[in-house]
């Protein structure tokens, strides 16, 4: 087993046949002795998906096998499963095992002697080629079985002497696997006792380096005792130069910018460079590199001292930092002083006697750390000094930031370490780097896992990681995370910062202000203004605009864990109250009826507002903030949240054609609303979530849901509810084409209105009253209701729904000749449209605007206008106004004698409506085919017969609909 399964009967190889049998036999053999159930050998060969003829198959396996091994192996059956006897040291495994008890047992030569037993019996990877999830756990146990019994047997080797055989056996294995810190160790002790220092303190320092880079930590405390020792062990300077940079474990990918920039730093005069960025950016490696990149116009002396800021235990103090510097430099230990004034002198002075020298001070706390060790000024050094904090001032020093690596860079890293298997899956190789952050320390951890597993693809790993099955943060290697990392720098945190980092973790992707992180740590602006920039000065958050922050991804996650039960539900309360009373302070902009809209209580916690511009600006940035709180809070059952978020949420998302995402934010709102059992909050939900549906084209939902809100509100005692549902159920009627419906709609509403003295109500039913009436040709009417709504919302100072009345009103005046009137009421509803930010509704009015140009013979300024609110509403997931758009584009073509293009149109214009139900454009568009067939001397009977047909179905006279359909004259601009 240790290797491919193979099975000898006389020293002959049995064929077993394919993986399921090999499996089963792996199976029994790794459990020889003992009874494995069916059950376990159906999860061993089919994992959690087996069929229903599995134990079927298993029976007529294990009697192939039966028949296979003969009398030699003895497979048992017993109540309870199956038995596999081996003869005594019939199996490597055990034989394995056997050979590591002794060498444990054991001492010096002998021991030594029965660790190279057991290790003989090894052949490759246990249970190579057989894919599932139970061998591979086998297969990973017995792996890490195979390393403990290979550093034991280092250790054993290099006390009783042999170094020269340890350098020639473990060499190789450190070469592939760097991070085994007890084999460094066993290589490092070997190499010093063979007088081969050099070589040991280059060895350390690459494991420095492959350590924090690939894990985030530094070495134990055992390796660093040793490293002490060989410096300890160093005597005079040899012969040549001096470097005891750490060697790349892996080539540096990205960074040329940075580098470039640094490099003319240094070449421009600059004697000290400090490279900040938060754990695990590769801030060592990158240092070392640009000190590699340096060597040939500094070959004094290459320096590297791990001055451990930011490890688990104490800093490095300055005079213990020279101490080793000055050991680099090979100074005799008995000629260095024990105090720091002392050793300052002798470091000076051994500088300037060297030609030119690159030190680097790598993982520095803080500036004092720094400052004691900086060259005299007539030394030729340069210093280069890493950090995860932005340290103090450091006089002439050039800063330097690292971010994470752009995606090429990232999968590169993952490419070093799996080869093909990135090349083979690009998308999924750009999902994981993005999952990891793009941070290298996640990168890494996440290839040294796929490096261990060759049997999963990449797009598995992906998938885990989408899943947070485990979470980047918690992968490991060698018992290490990127959650370790991180932590180190969180535990040197006040408690009053621990406690604002961590509660941030709380909230979503993407940027954010300091006001909702007040909001989260429950402390003034001010003071968390202050917590805010010194999270920024140790990289545990990013400021890429001032006053904007955001935390890393990986950041988020960690901190995220760290949340204690105990804080985190009033922390999230303080978190939705926050954004749920600042948009409704913006939504009152947006409202068409403000009054309705939900109160909050007058000192609510919310971000002050210069204006209605500046409310619009943060609702666009803060809406994927707003979506995600809206999402958690529904998840976690807070319900009150999603149900008010959504109401708040529903002006902006339809001004923006925002609907696909409102309807999961109405749809959980429907679900929390009846987890409360508050008729009024699910007769809210259920009207605005009415909204949603139509303007997704989806009538018949709509209209549903109006019909609940209705009872919901007729339940709770609420008439006025009552009334504008009864609008609302006008505008889907008129929509759907159903216009003496909604005709019979909007009268009830001004009815209910009355009885209950809701003037905006009854204005805004006046308003579809009037747009209905105008669509059945009765223009007489429909302009006296508009004409009333018009003049009611601009007394009432009810801006969003004077500019909608207002658009009617405008588009009445042109059906009935006043195109210069109908084109000033129709610029001044744009402007409004435009300035709330409602992109439809602009597009809406860029066309009628068109319309009225065409009509006062402006065929050029029309064109301009229709084909603007083409690209305005081109992009958009709502599909509401696109036909209307289409057939008024259409009209204008055709008056230009382009009636190819003018067909093209309206047949997009029926497209359009098949899908979303518009009877109206759908007639109207047929009509403009006919117009365009007429114009080109085709017969357009047909067309007008269809376009007469839905006019009637709609609600039309007859003779309306003649007229409308063109039948009774020639039909020249809609």
């Amino acid at each position: 087993m240790l290797g491919p399964v193979e099975v000898r009967v006389g020293g002959v190889p049995v064929d077993l046949g394919g993986p399921r049998q090999q499996l089963i036999v792996a199976g029994l053999l790794f459990h020889a002795g003992q009874v494995v159930t069916v059950a376990d050998l159906v999860e061993l060969v089919w994992d959690e998906d087996p069929p229903a003829t599995a134990r079927n198959q298993i029976q007529t396996v294990v009697y192939r096998l039966r028949k296979l091994l003969g009398p030699a192996g003895s497979l048992q059956t017993d109540p309870a499963g199956y038995r596999m006897v081996i003869p005594a040291g019939g199996l490597d495994l055990s034989r394995f095992r056997t050979a590591l008890a002794q060498a444990r047992a054991a001492d010096g030569e002998a021991a030594a002697a029965f660790y190279r037993e057991a290790l003989d019996e090894w052949r490759g990877v246990p249970f190579a080629g057989l894919p599932g999830s139970v061998v591979g756990r086998w297969r990973d146990a017995l792996v890490e079985l195979r390393w403990a019994a290979t550093e034991e047997w280092a250790d054993t080797l290099v006390r009783v002497g042999r170094h020269r055989e340890v350098v020639e056996v473990v060499a190789p294995l450190v070469a592939g696997d760097p991070l085994r810190e007890r084999l460094v160790g066993a290589l490092m002790a070997a190499l010093h006792r063979e007088g081969r220092q050099a070589e040991a303190l280059q060895l350390f320092q690459r494991t420095v380096v492959a350590l924090r880079e690939e894990l985030g930590v530094d070495p134990g405390p055992q390796l660093r005792e040793l490293h002490l020792e060989v410096l300890r062990g160093v005597a005079q300077a040899p012969a040549g130069r001096v470097n005891v940079l750490p060697r790349a474990v892996t080539q540096l990918r990205g960074r040329e910018q940075e580098t470039g920039r640094l490099l003319r730093a240094v070449r421009g005069g600059h004697r000290v460079v400090v490279v900040d960025g938060m754990a695990g950016v590769g801030k060592s490696a990158f240092a070392v590199s640009v000190a590699e990149a340096l060597r040939e116009e500094y070959p004094g002396a290459q320096l590297f001292v791990d001055l451990q800021g930011h490890s688990e235990g104490a800093p490095v103090a300055p005079v213990d930092a020279l101490g080793l510097l000055l050991a680099q430099l090979c100074e005799v230990p008995q000629r260095v002083p024990d105090d720091l004034a002392g050793r300052q002198v002798l470091w000076r002075r051994a500088l300037t006697g060297h030609r030119a020298v690159v030190v680097v001070l790598d993982n520095v706390a803080g500036a004092e750390q720094v400052r004691p060790l900086l060259p005299p000024v007539d030394a030729v050094c340069v210093v280069l000094v890493t950090s995860r904090t932005r340290i103090g001032p450091v006089d002439g020093a050039f800063p330097l930031s690292l971010e994470p690596l752009p995606v090429g860079d990232a999968v590169s890293v993952l490419r070093d370490a799996i080869g093909d298997r990135v090349d083979a899956e690009p998308d999924a190789a750009a999902e994981v780097v993005e999952l990891c952050g793009r941070l290298p320390l996640a990168v890494r951890l996440i290839a040294h896992r796929l490096q261990h597993r060759p049997r999963w693809s990449v797009s598995a790993m992906a998938e885990r990681l989408r899943a947070a099955d485990p979470p980047p943060i918690a992968v490991s290697a060698e018992g290490h995370s990127v959650a370790a990392a991180f932590d180190v720098s969180y535990r040197q945190l006040s408690a009053l910062e621990q406690r604002c980092f961590r509660l941030l973790g709380l909230h979503p992707a993407g940027e954010f202000e300091v006001w909702p992180a007040a909001a989260l740590a429950e402390v003034p602006v001010p003071v968390v203004r202050d917590l805010l920039d010194r999270l920024v000065e140790v990289h545990l958050l990013q400021e890429d605009q001032p006053g904007r922050y955001r935390l890393h991804d990986l950041l988020r996650e960690f901190a995220g864990t760290l949340v204690t039960a105990a804080e985190r539900p009033a922390a999230m309360e303080r978190l939705l109250d926050y954004y749920l009373h600042s948009a409704a302070m913006v939504n009152v902009y947006l409202e068409m009826r403000p009054e309705t809209a939900p109160r909050f209580p007058s000192d609510a916690f919310t971000r002050p507002f210069a204006g209605d511009r500046d409310g619009l600006a943060w609702m666009r940035a803060a809406w994927p903030a707003l979506v995600a709180l809206a999402d958690e809070a529904h998840r976690i059952g807070a319900h009150r949240h999603p149900v008010l978020l959504h109401r708040v949420l529903w002006r902006f998302a339809n001004n923006e054609a925002r609907s696909e995402i409102a309807e999961r934010l109405g749809q959980q709102a429907i679900a929390s609303a009846r987890a409360l059992g508050d008729d009024e909050l699910i007769a809210m939900a259920c009207r605005w979530h009415a909204g949603t549906m139509l303007r997704l084209c989806r009538p018949a939902e709509s209209i549903e849901h109006l019909r609940e809100a209705a009872a919901r509100y007729a339940a709770a005692g609420l008439r006025a509810g009552l009334a504008a549902i009864e609008v609302n159920l006008g505008v889907v009627c008129r929509a759907a084409g159903r216009l003496r419906e909604g005709i019979e709609h909007a009268r009830t509403a001004i009815a209910l209105s009355e009885e209950t003295g809701d003037h905006t109500t009854r204005l805004t039913a006046l308003a579809e009253l009037g747009s209905t009436h105008m669509l059945l040709g009765e223009l007489a009417e429909a302009r006296l209701a508009l004409r009333e709504s018009v003049i009611g919302m601009r007394r009432l100072g009810a801006t969003m729904q004077l500019a909608s009345s207002t658009a009617e009103f405008g588009r009445a005046h042109l059906a009935q000749g006043h195109p210069r009137v109908a084109f000033l009421l129709l610029r001044r509803a744009h402007r409004a449209y435009a300035d709330y930010g409602s992109v439809a509704g602009s597009a809406e009015m860029l066309s009628s605007m068109g319309r009225a140009h065409a009509v006062l013979g402006d065929l050029d300024a029309a064109l301009r206008c229709q084909l603007e609110a083409i690209e305005e509403v081109r992009d958009l997931p709502d599909r509401f106004f696109e036909a209307t758009i289409h057939n008024d584009l259409g009209a204008t073509l055709t008056l230009l004698d382009r009636t190819g293009e003018a067909i093209t149109e309206y047949e997009r214009a029926l497209l359009l409506t098949a899908r979303t139900g518009q009877r109206f454009e759908q007639a109207r568009a047929h009509t403009g085919i006919a117009d365009a067939l007429r114009r080109t001397g085709r017969d357009d009977t047909g067309q007008r017969a269809e376009a007469h047909a839905v006019f009637l179905e709609c609600g039309l006279s007859e003779q309306a609909a003649a007229r409308a359909a063109g039948l009774t004259r020639v039909v020249s601009v809609p």
